[in-house]
């Protein structure tokens, strides 16, 4: 089941062929295990763009886009498509607008850059009710990436941080957005709080954590 496991982001991102595509298919159908946290894997990845209010793009806009992108691997485009907006210019749209979509463009970017690679392992995040509210994706020298399904509440902010057995935790930073990348070496565990702007030196309303070994 481990081997499977790993080949649900790639599925998750419609990135899988072949005969791994049709093996975890085949899985996905006998075990109701796999299936939830395929629908769980989905929902912390792939919700970033529910941060944002629905705008159109200017039509000029629009069709350079759909010129620039490839029909297929829906999320990737997506996220190449914010990348172009940003790139092209957004003409009428707000500055803070702009903003937004070009931090969301980051953000959908560098979760891309850690799912296509091979090495790349992952690990629902969840609270002390068993309930996944994020993933952290980690490589074994040491990086990690917290992704969050959504973003903290107004006046809010999530921090990160890093425990080991028997000690207190350390601060790895805050963030406002929904993905953060840091690094767990060191850390028997890693976990997520809600704080006020600016952190809190201990954690004062913490989320959930993950085992690093």
């Amino acid at each position: 089941m481990k081997d499977l496991r790993e080949l649900l982001p790639d599925y998750a991102l419609g990135l899988l062929e072949g005969e791994e595509k049709t093996r975890l298919e085949q899985a996905l159908q006998s075990s109701a295990e796999l299936r939830q946290e395929l629908l769980e894997l989905q929902a912390a990845l792939l919700r970033l763009p529910e941060s944002l209010p629905p705008v159109t793009p200017p039509p000029r806009v629009w069709a350079r886009i759909q010129q620039r992108t490839h029909p297929r691997r829906n999320f990737l485009r997506w996220a190449a498509a914010v990348l172009v907006v940003a790139a092209l210019g957004l003409g009428g749209w707000g500055v803070g607008l702009y903003r937004q979509y070009q931090t969301l463009a980051q953000e959908q970017a560098k979760v891309a850059r850690w799912l296509v690679d091979p090495e790349v392992k992952w690990q629902l995040i969840k609270n002390s009710e068993g309930q996944s509210f994020g993933t952290m994706l980690w490589r074994e020298e040491g990086p990690c990436l917290m992704v969050l399904r959504e973003p903290p509440p107004p006046g809010r902010v999530y921090q990160a941080w890093g425990r080991k057995n028997g000690e207190e935790p350390v601060s790895l930073g805050v963030f406002s957005g929904r993905v953060f990348e840091t690094n767990y070496e060191g850390f028997d565990f890693m976990g997520v709080s809600l704080e006020p702007p600016g952190g809190s030196p201990q954690p004062t309303e913490p989320l959930g954590r993950v085992p690093t070994s």
